[in-house]
């Protein structure tokens, strides 16, 4: 925070927001037919954004972050859309096993990085939505874009501009915010469609634009973003 120019008064608040995602994701695990959108909602340009992507037939990727209650968001997205996210099984078994069923409850669908891209494939054939964070380290060195981000340089993972590319579905960059101290708003970041016979070159714009939108959404929000993960650390070669 110190390097972002960021005050350090905002840490405990994030605490404080974490916390509040805690109590958020137990209360709604024990109530899966509770709508996630009495407590969390989409904004219109994003929600128009998503509904023209399915419409088109073509669904789209979902670049996020861990802002806000990721979990919540997910869960608020899928009420309305078919959603797969693609994220990595927790190192806690006990923890892994109930994310997935809360997840399983929401009809939320679960992709590992294990054959990961090919299940998106078939997702966004499909016309649905295909979320992947673009704020951890990528497992892989040669998947990774260095790209300034709050004060120093990090590897951010070109997959899910590449999956985008690969299927000419856009790269939807949304993220949530706590508004007044309570309910969630998921807003739109940026939009970015991949022309005909999209490139490297492409793929590495849209990584960066994507980031850059991040780091605006993080300094306007700085109580939103997980700070305390490894960010900032390199992938394995």
């Amino acid at each position: 925070m110190q390097r972002a120019g960021i005050a350090r008064s905002f840490a405990s608040a994030m605490y404080r927001s974490l916390g509040a995602s805690l109590v958020e994701l137990l209360w709604l695990a024990r109530r899966p037919a509770f709508p996630a959108s009495r407590l969390a909602s989409l904004d219109p340009d994003l929600r128009a954004a998503l509904d023209r992507a399915v419409a088109s037939g073509r669904g789209a990727v979902v670049a996020t972050a861990h802002t806000g209650n990721w979990e919540l968001a997910a869960a608020v997205i899928a009420e309305r859309y078919p959603l797969t996210v693609v994220a990595k099984a927790m190192h806690v078994g006990w923890v892994e096993r109930f994310c997935q069923r809360a997840r399983a409850s929401r009809r939320i669908t679960v992709a590992l990085p294990a054959g990961a891209m090919s299940r998106a494939q078939e997702a966004l054939r499909r016309g649905e939505l295909v979320a992947m964070v673009i704020d951890q380290v990528p497992d892989r060195g040669r998947h990774a874009l260095p790209v300034e981000f709050l004060g120093a340089w990090a590897d951010v993972d070109r997959s899910p501009a590449a999956l985008a590319a690969s299927m000419r579905a856009p790269l939807i960059v949304a993220s949530a915010h706590r508004v007044d101290g309570s309910c969630q708003r998921l807003e739109l970041l940026a939009a970015l469609d991949p022309p005909d016979h999209a490139r490297r070159a492409w793929v590495d714009h849209a990584t960066r634009e994507a980031t850059v939108a991040l780091e605006r959404f993080v300094r306007a929000h700085p109580s939103e973003w997980l700070w305390m993960h490894r960010r900032w650390r390199h992938p394995a070669s």
